[in-house]
């Protein structure tokens, strides 16, 4: 009982899903923290957690766990310094460039951003880099920027040359580096997060949604749109880019990078969006499907789809309807119609059993519907079926580190970068 307490007040305060990380790990962190105050019962675990605001930050910091490491996802940084050279630059010959990366954890993402920029040729006095995160033990050692090799892999020792210097206690950035980031304590879950800041052209926000329970998602997706200025960009993980589709962030085309960009206008996010000019072609199979396959005791369960206006002349034969069985899938778990994405799946591989992108699909649906374990079958199944699909790869990496199984990441991780690097 006392652990159901807890897990609502870590969702109430930061938004955290019990079903992401697993109750286990929350109990972890739970018997963890009340041996460190010396505490044998829950109960009494919870009194001091509620009236304790350190103890609370403890508590935060045994839960979440900081999984980072510098040039994470090196496509990121590339089309970052390609978009500031090529677009932003040339747009704002004076301005200074306002970065954003949150949760910035022990900062070697901010750190691979200031150098990205400095390494394209800007001056730091045009980048300001303000770095968020909700723990004040991460903030610290980030401010302290001492690092050991695990927050170097997938890059060269020349990388480490160039602005670390080895130590006895570890590799310490360059003051010039360290001194291009502004750490700040803040809940992006809190929507009023950075309400007195201006806003900001690129943020980075990378593995944190698939934290939040749906609420908090929806509420933390609107607060990054805020953020953003017209025409900024937003660097999201690759697991989190459908919760973007009915948003004013419109999907950029660039292989392997999950970016997306803040239109101006609702028009020009139709007419641009990939996934909305599906939905547009589809939308009539989905009604279809409502009156003649789905079984009537699900409609309840969900909202109703947005209905387009279509001719009763334009039928679908069941020859088209059989084709389009995945895209109808994957258009409704757009809209949140979980349970029924995973039903057509279900379908469409008894039709198709070798569909890489089914599985794939499938095992979206089913993390996040927090079915971790089944997810993870359904991305090893798309894997097996072709071994170098990098985004069944990226997903199922992911997921192993949110289950904290970190060696089965690392080895998937280091699959993907050889992927990456014999392209």
């Amino acid at each position: 009982m006392a652990q159901s307490v807890i897990e609502a007040l870590l969702k109430s305060k930061i938004g955290l899903d019990a079903n992401s990380i697993g109750a286990d790990a929350i109990a972890s962190a739970i018997s963890q923290r009340m041996a460190d105050c010396g505490i044998t019962d829950i109960a009494n675990y919870l009194g001091k957690l509620q009236a304790s605001t350190q103890e609370w930050e403890a508590l935060i910091d045994s839960v979440i766990v900081p999984e980072t490491w510098f040039f994470r996802e090196p496509e990121s940084f590339v089309f970052l310094k390609h978009y500031v050279l090529s677009e932003w630059l040339p747009a704002n010959p004076q301005g200074v460039l306002r970065v954003l990366s949150v949760p910035c954890a022990t900062g070697e993402e901010p750190y691979s951003i200031a150098i990205a920029l400095l390494e394209a040729g800007l001056n730091p006095i045009k980048i300001h880099i303000d770095a968020v995160d909700i723990s004040k033990k991460c903030l610290l050692k980030a401010q302290r920027a001492i690092y050991n090799q695990y927050s170097f892999r997938s890059n060269s020792q020349s990388f480490q040359e160039g602005y670390f210097q080895p130590t006895e206690a570890g590799y310490h950035l360059s003051e010039e580096v360290k001194c291009m980031v502004n750490f700040i304590n803040g809940n992006l879950a809190d929507p009023a997060f950075l309400a007195d800041r201006p806003l900001y052209d690129i943020v980075f926000c990378r593995n944190l949604l698939i934290y939040f329970d749906l609420t908090t998602k929806d509420r933390t997706i609107q607060v990054l749109e805020r953020l953003l200025r017209p025409e900024g960009l937003l660097f999201v993980g690759q697991a989190e880019a459908w919760l973007l589709l009915k948003t004013q962030l419109v999907s950029v085309r660039q292989y392997s990078v999950v970016a997306h960009r803040k239109s101006t206008a609702g028009e020009n996010v139709r007419k641009n969006h990939p996934n909305l000019q599906r939905q547009d072609f589809i939308g009539k199979n989905i009604d279809v499907l409502n009156r003649r396959q789905l079984p009537k005791k699900t409609h309840s369960k969900f909202a109703a789809p947005e209905r387009l206006n279509v001719a009763p002349q334009n039928p679908i034969s069941p020859k088209e309807l059989k084709v389009n069985l995945l895209e109808i899938a994957r258009a409704l778990a757009d809209q949140g119609r979980l349970n029924e994405a995973v039903k057509l799946c279900n379908d469409y591989l008894n039709q198709n059993q070798v569909s890489t992108e089914a599985y794939l699909l499938l095992g979206q649906v089913q993390q996040a519907m927090a079915l971790n374990e089944r997810a993870a079958q359904s991305f090893q199944k798309a894997i097996y079926l072709q071994p170098t699909h990098e985004e069944a790869l990226t997903h199922l990496a992911l997921l192993k580190e949110h289950q904290g199984d970190a060696d089965s990441a690392n080895l998937l991780w280091q699959r993907i970068y050889r992927l990456t690097k014999n392209r």
